[in-house]
């Protein structure tokens, strides 16, 4: 892997070329600021694929080389470890909203350094056999149906919303938060219903418009700069959010669907597409682990909550037919509700 490591201490470069160099395969090239950062990554005749970057350098800090890197298509999707010891919660915040893919603080072991070096080597593996896999199902055409699933459940990366982050940056913004205690936060996953059929009735260019369209709405309705969304994959969102207010599903929930309607993509599609929100889950004093599980957790829950709409519509197509049958069809929303509750009774008691 080759590495291109910025930071203005002349003392940190040396150690890292030293060590890295010495204790990995690793080829490492340092410069001593964003500037050369920059001009190397545009004259060097083999391109980086990874880079370690300092943010408190004079003129441009880390975060915007971060930001100026991602704006290069060949590193949109590099692995960008930031190595640092500014450990405050908006310095996080503010590197992973650029474009981070992990966060190293300052003093560190070397033995974390080349852990978290691992875990970028891994990521550029699997992304080359997800470009490998995109060529071959381009180029071959066959196996469509395998292709639209992995697509589907595949945590795409969403570009150009504010605050929305890769899947694989986001879990490594939990963890680091845990690591430096700073878990003040809870997360919600927001699931879009039937997003199978939904999928299935739109061309890969207008579903990834509706993707693209719905996170939008989710930045707008966790607007703090402090909240980070993603988008999981098989119609999933999440965001980790530090709000202290009172959070209502159900209030966020009667939002999204009002404005998703008016969506132009959604219009265009002349789909039916809503979505539905699970309960926040707190990650307050979390070990590591623990924030990986109350994500799972989070999303656990949207998709129960899907299940259960799924459920509802089911059963009111059956109070609708049984009332149409008895010659009985509700006249009014009570009578209606009266025949669902029945309905939701009779599960209850086959269940249990």
């Amino acid at each position: 892997m080759r590495i291109l490591a910025v930071d203005d201490d002349e003392n940190i470069r040396e150690l890292l070329s030293a060590s890295i160099s010495a204790e990995t395969s690793h080829n490492i090239v340092t410069v001593p600021s964003a500037q050369k950062a920059l001009a190397a990554t545009r004259w060097e005749e083999q391109k980086f694929d990874c880079f370690l970057l300092d943010i408190q350098m004079p003129g441009m800090d880390g975060i915007e080389l971060a930001q100026h890197l991602r704006a290069q298509d060949s590193y949109k999707a590099a692995p960008i470890l930031m190595l640092t010891a500014m450990a405050q919660k908006k310095f996080i915040d503010r590197a992973f909203q650029a474009g981070a893919t992990d966060y190293i603080t300052k003093p560190f072991e070397f033995l974390e350094l080349f852990s978290r070096l691992t875990n970028a080597e891994r990521l550029i593996a699997e992304q080359d056999r997800l470009n490998r896999r995109r060529a071959e199902i381009s180029a071959l055409k066959h196996d469509l149906a395998r292709s639209y699933d992995h697509s589907l459940s595949e945590p795409v990366e969403l570009l150009g919303i504010e605050r929305m982050v890769g899947y694989v940056s986001f879990e490594n913004y939990l963890l680091q938060l845990s690591r430096m205690k700073l878990m003040m936060s809870s997360v919600v996953a927001v699931k879009i219903l039937n997003v199978q059929k939904v999928f299935r009735n739109m061309d890969r260019g207008l579903f990834r418009s509706v993707l693209q369209e719905v996170g939008g709405l989710l930045a707008a309705a966790f607007d703090s700069n402090e909240d980070i969304i993603t988008y999981r994959g098989n119609g999933v969102f999440a965001v980790a959010t530090s709000s202290r207010t009172a959070f209502s599903q159900f209030a966020l929930e009667k939002d999204l669907n009002r404005k998703i309607r008016e969506l132009p993509a959604v219009r265009l599609a002349r789909s039916n597409v809503q979505v539905c929100a699970g309960e926040p889950v707190s990650l307050l004093s979390l070990t590591r682990a623990g924030s990986l599980n109350s994500l799972q957790n989070a999303v656990a829950r949207a998709e129960a909550r899907a299940d259960s709409y799924h459920d509802i519509l089911q059963m009111s197509a059956r109070v609708a037919r049984r009332g149409s049958t008895e010659g009985e069809a509700p006249q009014n929303r009570r009578a209606y509700e009266a025949l669902l509750q029945q309905e939701l009774q009779e599960k209850q008691v086959a269940k249990g």
